[in-house]
């Protein structure tokens, strides 16, 4: 009984583990004339832009694709 209930638990965990994934890009190297800025508005060299940011997936899949028609480069 202990033994299932510890991989119940496991599995468990495992599963939140998995669905607690973000998925965050980096950008940078911006062409001369194009910055970025941080939550506090100072110009930055590259930012990491989190999915959990956006309101929804569209959202971060549309900024992300802004930034790079830009010219900057998000890994």
């Amino acid at each position: 009984m202990k033994k299932s209930l510890f991989a119940l638990s496991f599995i468990a965990l495992f599963g939140f583990g998995l669905t607690s994934c973000n998925k965050c890009v980096t950008c940078g190297s911006c062409p001369d004339g194009i910055s970025l800025s941080d939550d506090a508005g100072n110009d930055v060299s590259e930012k990491e832009i989190c999915e959990d940011d956006a309101a929804s997936k569209e959202d971060y899949d549309a900024g992300i694709a802004i930034i790079e028609a830009f010219g900057c480069t998000c890994k």
